[in-house]
């Protein structure tokens, strides 16, 4: 596989990233449904307030979640079926489940996060990173942390190696974010509807990992 290829790869899914990102956030449940640790607290929280419901809520989503990391595992070793496409299959679901949301907010509000724990946590899983750096595409913490290490290293220690690491992590940030900033323009111009424009990216994906043997 020719490594300028995966990472060209991971960028647009870096993008996807960012643009399913941020519908809980602009929606209803006002924090990132990308990473699991919010919702895993707010079912201990829930359990020592008493609240079954909360509890029953949260421990749905982590199931979501759950899910979603078995089958990435699971399929490979057991089926034919490639869990990359599958991924942007999941993420343009995702994006007409957002669509089809009630933007009334008559929902409970973690509810709203469900599309994004299940699509994001595949993503996650099928997409690990390139050039033998793992990176997540779906939230910003280690690759942040990654980015100003190299810098880091180059600036302030005098070791060039760390060059390629600078770059690929700095891209990864820029195109997560680019993302949100488009799918919150999308969204502020046509509601809900806005993140059905997921398909864009995701199609391209697919046509430019199966002409580059990629995926």
């Amino acid at each position: 596989m020719n490594l300028n290829h995966e990472a060209q790869i991971h960028y647009t899914v870096a993008f996807i990233g960012g643009f399913l990102g941020i519908f809980p956030i602009v929606n209803a449940a006002h924090f990132l449904g990308s990473a699991q640790t919010s919702n895993l607290i707010d079912i201990v929280l829930g359990a020592l307030n008493g609240e079954a419901n909360t509890v029953f809520l949260h421990a749905f989503g982590a199931f979501l979640y759950a899910f979603a990391v078995f089958l990435v595992t699971f399929l490979p070793k057991h089926s034919k079926a490639n869990v990359k496409i599958l991924a942007m299959l999941v993420d343009v679901s995702a994006g007409v489940a957002m669509w089809l949301f009630p933007t009334e907010k008559k929902l409970p509000l973690t509810v709203y996060l469900y599309p994004t724990f299940f699509a994001m946590a595949f993503q996650w899983c099928a997409f690990k990173g390139a050039y033998g750096f793992s990176s997540s595409t779906i939230f910003s913490s280690n690759n942040f942390r990654q980015f100003i290490s190299a810098l880091t290293e180059i600036f302030f220690n005098g070791d060039k190696s760390f060059s390629l690491k600078a770059k690929f992590f700095g891209i990864t940030l820029l195109c997560f974010h680019l993302g949100l900033t488009l799918s919150w323009l999308s969204w502020h111009f046509f509601g809900n509807a806005g993140f059905l424009f997921v398909i864009l990216p995701c199609a391209t994906v697919v046509y430019y990992g199966k002409k580059t043997g990629s995926l």
